[in-house]
């Protein structure tokens, strides 16, 4: 009887080991996804900003809602656990600096809708350029 609640126990750990590793690859291909999306998009809004492609108000209001609605699913594919893929290891020790700079992302690219709104490459410009800077600050941080 010790010997297969020994068994049913230990086959039971490797079971809930292996669902997690899972989980872990699952997450990290969903956070590689959605970054994959916004810098999709992201090219083609700074190749309008930058004037390497022609400016379209319509596709840029696109562009930018779609980084919007991009950043609040970021966040989700880091949970704790999940360590791995490009992520160091500092966004689970620094949580509340990682999770402020997922805020960031929201409030910037929601500042970015807004000024795609304006329908103008003068209003774009720089919240493209804001947008970048967001994104190289967590990059910095928190990228390999």
């Amino acid at each position: 009887m010790k010997k297969l609640t020994l068994t049913c126990l230990t086959a039971s750990i490797l079971f809930a080991t292996g669902v997690t590793l899972a989980d872990a690859e699952k997450s990290i291909e969903y956070r590689q996804s959605v970054f994959k999306v916004v810098k999709w998009h992201m090219d083609t809004l700074g190749g309008m900003a930058k004037g390497e492609l022609a400016f379209d108000a319509d596709a840029a209001l696109h562009h930018a809602r779609q980084v919007n609605a991009m950043s609040h699913m970021a966040k989700e594919g880091f949970a704790e656990g999940t360590e791995g893929g490009d992520a160091k290891a500092d966004i689970w020790s620094n949580w509340d600096q990682f999770s402020g700079g997922m805020e960031k992302f929201q409030q910037v690219s929601a500042e970015l809708v807004v000024a795609a709104e304006v329908g103008t490459l003068e209003a774009l410009r720089p919240a493209v350029g804001e947008m970048g800077k967001t994104c190289k600050g967590c990059h910095d941080n928190f990228r390999d």
